[in-house]
């Protein structure tokens, strides 16, 4: 029943027969098409797992590469040349400007299964399923979000204690993680006023853009780092670094509407996304979108404060691993 209308969808015995028929000749062969960082590190534990379990596997950023089984993360795909796809999700806020109907642009009908990470994108995907664009040939699957198993791996315990030692960062202080979606407007800076009375580290994880693809964006980050060369208790990561290192190293995560946010919530951490932060892919730049009620929400003029109480308050981390036990399956 979708908005109080009931509604009916038929499968039949020839549409059982063909899917079954699909599957006999496939070989034990995962293609991964990852077209960025975002996307493999995504897919990476299914890789593991799959190679574990006696599958090749191969990773390409060619979405036309022809495959035995495709497993697709980009917003747009191709999977008319895998035998057999699957689709996911390589962020938990994709496409969140067109929820709760994200299929009406990017159509799950052309693939043959889906891999649903959370309780409520399986509800969102339930309430939408009476459109077509939104049902896989074969079925979606509630299963969880594989980026996140990798909190539960021996190598991730190791890499945190060498950023540690790298960057000299002070552990007997509490951290503050800046880790936005853009960089814009001299927020860097502004975070770094808001904290600089707080005692407390500020770690800067900025998003890995390069001059050839994003080169306004890597102009002003760059300009950005160097204003902030030498201010106190301030570290600049690596923006290769794995954003769940990042995360594992703070207290509270600040943003306005990144992916990141999410991903601190999945590792127990408070998260505060500033209302008033702009984002440029626009023109004029629109104020960020972030429909999930578990983030504190404030506009930066109360950064400082909200910094202080969350820092301060277990109120605020029960809430965060109450949600997180609520909404995610099997982590790790």
């Amino acid at each position: 029943e979708v908005q109080g209308i009931p509604v009916r969808v038929e499968i039949g015995p020839k549409d059982i027969e063909n899917n079954t028929n699909q599957l006999k000749n496939i070989k034990k062969e995962i293609t991964f098409i990852c077209t960025e960082n975002v996307e493999r590190q995504c897919c990476e534990p299914v890789a593991k797992e799959a190679e574990r379990r006696g599958y090749k596997i191969k990773f390409t950023e060619n979405k036309f590469e022809h495959c035995e089984i495709g497993f697709y993360l980009s917003h747009w795909n191709f999977p008319k040349n895998s035998k057999l796809s699957v689709v996911t999700l390589h962020d938990l806020g994709q496409q969140h400007g067109e929820w709760p109907v994200m299929w009406k642009i990017e159509f799950w009908n052309i693939f043959d299964i889906a891999l649903l990470p959370n309780k409520e994108w399986a509800d969102m995907w339930h309430n939408a399923s009476c459109y077509k664009c939104s049902r896989p040939r074969i079925g979606a699957f509630f299963t969880g979000f594989p980026k996140a198993d990798r909190i539960a791996t021996q190598e991730f315990s190791e890499n945190c204690k060498k950023i540690i030692s790298e960057y000299g960062i002070d552990v007997t202080k509490k951290s503050v993680l800046y880790a936005p979606s853009w960089e814009w407007d001299g927020r860097q800076l502004e975070i770094i006023e808001a904290v600089k009375d707080l005692n407390v580290n500020l770690l800067i994880k900025q998003f890995p853009a390069t001059p050839d693809v994003f080169p306004e964006q890597y102009k002003i980050i760059s300009e950005m780092h160097k204003k902030s060369l030498g201010k106190p208790n301030v570290y600049i990561l690596d923006s290769s670094t794995n954003i769940y290192d990042a995360v594992n190293l703070s207290d509270v995560l600040v943003s306005e509407e990144s992916s990141t946010l999410y991903e601190a919530m999945l590792m127990d951490k408070p998260v505060i996304a500033v209302t008033d932060w702009l984002v440029p892919d626009v023109n004029p730049p629109r104020l960020p979108e972030f429909p999930y009620d578990f983030a504190v929400k404030i506009p930066k003029k109360n950064l400082a404060e909200m910094i202080g109480k969350v820092l301060s308050d277990k109120e605020y981390v029960k809430k965060i691993k109450e949600y997180r036990l609520e909404n995610f399956p099997n982590l790790g």
